[in-house]
């Protein structure tokens, strides 16, 4: 069963599910904020939560 997390996952590093699972184990927490923030935007519904925006704030400031 897919949960939100693995279908991020999935779609960030274009895997499968298996492999994605695997991914799952050893991505640390700051990582998987990343990668849901990315697929936030992804998903194109234009709406990007509190939590990845604030993600997304931190990266960008720390390409300045």
């Amino acid at each position: 069963m897919k949960t939100e997390k693995t279908a991020m996952v999935m779609k960030y590093f274009d895997v499968s599910y298996k492999v994605a699972k695997q991914y799952e184990l050893i991505l640390e927490d700051k990582q998987l904020r990343q990668i849901k923030a990315w697929y936030e935007i992804k998903k194109g519904d234009g709406a990007i939560s509190a939590g990845s925006e604030k993600v997304l704030r931190e990266i960008l400031d720390k390409k300045t």
